[in-house]
Formats: structure tokens, C-alpha cells, sequence
């Protein structure tokens, strides 16, 4: 299990790419994650959506499986099958030290259409 917690939240969107970052630190982070989702009709939508840790130095693909949202934390489930080789984790709990009323927005924006199980508490 990977744990932080995420001192700053962006949302974003840049041309084809909706972006969301959760970090323990706005310029000099040292945990984070990233979820993007890029706008293209010919990929199925699980293969759009990215997720980018500060362990490694490329983005997964269709890796997450869940994502549980409560007051405060976040919890990311992750594919063990797609991350093993990679990671030595596959849940990431994300504590929100800020109540972003943006994010659960973003979050279901994110994963729309896809197969990601989404819970909000």
C-alpha cells in the first residue's frame, strides 16, 4: 500500500488531456499521482485514462479497478496482475489535508464511460 498525504490538488484541462494531481507538494513533490485522460474516439475508454506515480517514470494504462472517495481520503485500487512487475503496492491511500469540492466533480468526470468502479461516502 502506497500512502500520503496530498498537501496540493490541480485539475485540469489542456487540449485533449483532462488532468488531475494529487501531491504532497505543489513544486517540490516528493509523492504523487497522476490521472489523465486523453480525448481519443478510437481507444477504448479504460485504454484513455493514465495514471502516472512518482515511482516510476512511465504512465500505466487501464490499471485502475476502484476508486473510493471519502471525506477526506481517496482510495485508489490498482489492477495486481498490470502493476506487479513495477510497483510493490497495489492500493494507493491518498489523505486530503484540503476540502477540494472540485475533486469528486473531476473524479467522475475522469472515469466516465469507463469501467472503474467509483464509490463516494
Amino acid at each position: 500500500m502506497k500512502s500520503f498525504y496530498a498537501n496540493h490538488i490541480s485539475c485540469s484541462q489542456d487540449d485533449d488531456v483532462f488532468t488531475i494531481g494529487l501531491a504532497d507538494d505543489e513544486l517540490d513533490p516528493i509523492d504523487f499521482v497522476i490521472l489523465s485522460r486523453i480525448d481519443e474516439p478510437d481507444m477504448a475508454v479504460n485504454q484513455q485514462i493514465g495514471l502516472l506515480v512518482n515511482e516510476t517514470e512511465f504512465e500505466f494504462q487501464d490499471v485502475i479497478e476502484s476508486i473510493r472517495f471519502f471525506d477526506t481520503q481517496i482510495v485508489i485500487q490498482l489492477a495486481a496482475d498490470k502493476v506487479a512487475e513495477e510497483l510493490e503496492y497495489t492500493s494507493i491511500h491518498i489523505e486530503l489535508t484540503d476540502q477540494n469540492e472540485d475533486l469528486p466533480r473531476a473524479i467522475k468526470r475522469m472515469f466516465a464511460g469507463s469501467s472503474v468502479q467509483l464509490k463516494f461516502n
